[in-house]
């Protein structure tokens, strides 16, 4: 058990400072506007402060994650969260150098078909595609993160991915 002097401000900016760029990027992944993500972020993080005490072992991204993910599903819940927000353009990548306009018009189309048709899809496959793709965890991070067994989680991604192939596909058509 770790004495009081180690649950200060400083212990939690050590531990849990580097991850909060990862905080925010879920926060945009959920919420979809920048303004309300950086609220959440901070809201995330205020709330990892205040039960920094609970936090054993070195799981501290899967622990950040969860508090994050929760913070956001309260957002979603409330009423003013309740209109649709189109994702922010730029917030996933940067560009290549200097690409031609015709280009840069297909990637923006291919990245818009790709946004829509994640929205389609379940809130749980969404989160998981999230997590795999966008965050880069792998599986036993996920499956802490998300308290589904690692071998269900698989199963899931996979369906996930085909799920989204399927959307992709038909909209080729």
């Amino acid at each position: 058990m770790r004495r009081k002097e180690e649950y200060t401000a400083e212990a939690f900016e050590r531990r849990c400072g580097p991850y909060a760029p990862m905080v925010y990027r879920h926060c945009l992944h959920m919420l979809r506007h920048p303004q309300e993500a950086e609220d959440a972020a901070q809201e995330s993080m205020l709330r990892a402060f205040r039960a920094f005490d609970t936090l054993t072992g070195d799981g501290v991204a899967t622990w950040l994650f969860r508090i994050a993910h929760n913070t956001c599903l309260d957002i979603l819940k409330s009423a003013r969260m309740r209109r649709q927000q189109p994702m922010p353009e730029g917030w996933e990548e940067t560009a290549d150098p200097a690409p031609t306009p015709d280009e840069q018009y297909a990637r923006k189309a291919a990245k818009e078909a790709l946004w829509q048709a994640v929205a389609r899809l379940k809130p749980e496959q969404q989160l998981l595609l999230e997590l795999y793709y966008g965050q880069q965890m792998n599986y036993s991070d996920m499956a802490a993160a998300t308290g589904i067994a690692e071998g269900t989680l698989k199963s899931r991604l996979s369906r996930a991915r085909e799920a989204l192939k399927s959307l992709l596909q038909a909209e080729e058509k």
